[in-house]
């Protein structure tokens, strides 16, 4: 078996971006709280508002950044692939496509922020310094993403984890220097958010020629591979696109049905939602190259093994926090945020439940990627997506209540989810009856003891801290007993109690 698929290189990614996630989350709430103290409600939502001018173009930018993930790692699996070529002609793609953007802003850009936002006149000089500083940020950005993607690519897992320590670590120092300044913080703050960016773009360039010879460029015109990464690229922002329509939509028909209350509501449970997600996102960030590179050099069976494999421990990862969660929703929102608002304990327990399905279908999705053939499974769901809207509105109308419009999109979005994972059986190795044997199979079974569990412990376990704690330890336990008893195929045993083995022997 080549080197494309390798257990000890995936579990020492997996546990260093474990630790990245858990030193930036800390660190980017406590950055938070020093920017507001230190600019001001206002400053900040300026910075907010201009900022989000040049983001909207963040959704080409993801399809790019998509696009160079996949051919460049597709590449490096493949064997006599020639990734300094892929390399290459992704670079200068980019150039081309960050000099259309950069023309776009500074028309559009200039034209939107002076006429249509509503900015103090005593902040618009800022402002502009603002965007000028965020455009240049978003230029940076965007060449930086074809160093970020060889790195991942080559599942260098250490130095991006170290890459991004270093730039969450230096906006926190950016954001407590700002009490060194009296006037011009907000100019302040952009000019050192926009070094920031450049320094960590140095940072990835210096470290992947000193590591990669992919990194070395030369001027080259593939039009094949040009042509073959804009049409990824372009359907990936197209997807996008459609994507920012359905969740912004959302956001809208909340608005008019219900009001700015269940707005609030809305965004927090996104929070949480995202929060307990991105616990099992790291096995994905950490498999993924491993998917693709599989699939390129042919070693289908291995392929498969990841995909299923990914599948059903992101879902388990996502148990040791969900499962105990929704009985103890009510008391650990009163923790968070001390006075709750009506029906945020719904909403929550919606949302967190759809980061189930989020979890279990992005190797899917990866699969789907290492293909090329993303077409018709990337449109034609977010299209049907889009119905959610005007479903979700009917179901509030309807009922008059915010709890049916949040249950009606978490069903909408479940259905959605069969539709990818079919569309996807098409193109890929996978099949819908492995997937309800080696995926839906053992989650179903192993949540079910573990809802039992807790259902049983939150009964006996008096609704504290000290309660909460138990119940979670012991939801842990139980977890670990059934996943190994139950959760793993055979295979998957037997790499476990080498794994442990080994750390035993060590110690």
């Amino acid at each position: 078996m080549s080197d494309n698929y390798n257990k000890n290189r995936l579990a020492k990614n997996t546990m260093m971006l474990y630790l990245r996630m858990l030193f930036t989350m800390w660190l980017n709430l406590y950055t938070t709280r020093l920017t507001l103290a230190n600019l001001g409600v206002e400053d900040m939502g300026v910075y907010g508002v201009v900022g989000s001018i040049v983001s909207m173009f963040s959704v080409f930018s993801g399809g790019v950044t998509t696009a160079v993930q996949r051919f460049l790692t597709y590449e490096i699996g493949r064997s006599g692939g020639n990734p300094n070529r892929v390399f290459c002609s992704c670079l200068n793609v980019i150039f081309c496509l960050a000099f259309c953007i950069f023309v776009l802003l500074e028309i559009g850009g200039v034209w939107f922020l002076h006429n249509k936002v509503n900015i103090p006149v005593g902040s618009m000089d800022a402002a502009q310094w603002v965007f000028q500083l965020s455009v240049m940020t978003c230029i940076v950005n965007m060449i930086s993403i074809p160093y970020n993607s060889l790195i991942i690519a080559h599942e260098k897992m250490n130095a991006f984890a170290a890459i991004s320590i270093l730039q969450v670590v230096m906006t926190c120092a950016s954001a407590y220097c700002l009490s060194y300044f009296s006037d011009n913080r907000l100019i302040v703050y952009a000019i050192l958010m926009a070094v920031i960016s450049l320094l960590v773009r140095l940072t990835y360039q210096v470290y992947c020629h000193y590591k990669f010879e992919d990194a070395r460029y030369h001027f080259i015109i593939d039009k094949v591979l040009i042509k073959n990464i804009s049409k990824f690229a372009g359907v990936s922002s197209v997807s996008g696109i459609l994507h920012l329509l359905s969740s912004q939509g959302l956001v809208l028909v909340i608005n008019l049905t219900f009001g700015v209350a269940i707005n609030a509501v809305y965004a927090i449970s996104l929070q949480l939602k995202n929060s307990i997600l991105s616990f099992a996102q790291n096995i994905q960030r950490a498999i993924a190259p491993q998917i693709t590179k599989t699939f390129a050099n042919g070693e289908i069976a291995t392929h498969k093994k990841l995909i299923y494999a990914g599948s059903k421990f992101q879902v388990f990862l996502i148990y040791f926090i969900m499962i105990p969660f929704l009985f103890r929703t009510e008391y650990i929102m009163q923790l968070w945020l001390g006075n709750v608002p009506p029906y945020t304990v719904t909403y929550v327990q919606c949302t967190v439940f759809l980061s189930l399905t989020y979890a279990s279908f992005e190797t899917i999705r990866t699969a789907v990627y290492a293909t090329g053939n993303i077409t018709r499974f990337m449109i034609w769901p977010e299209a049907i997506y889009l119905l959610v809207l005007p479903i979700s509105y009917w179901a509030g109308v309807v009922t008059n209540n915010p709890s049916s419009l949040i249950v009606s999109m978490v069903v909408y979005e479940i259905f959605v989810c069969m539709i990818r994972v079919w569309m996807a059986s098409k193109v890929t190795v996978i099949s819908i009856r492995e997937v309800l044997k080696k995926v839906i199979s053992p989650c179903f079974f192993v949540a079910l003891f573990s809802i039992v569990l807790c259902y049983i412990l939150s009964a006996v376990m008096p609704s504290t801290l000290l309660g909460l704690v138990l119940l979670v330890v012991a939801n842990s336990i139980g977890l670990c007993i059934i996943i190994s008893l139950f959760g793993l195929s055979e295979s998957e045993k037997a790499v476990v109690r080498k794994y442990v083995g080994k750390i035993a022997s060590k110690r």
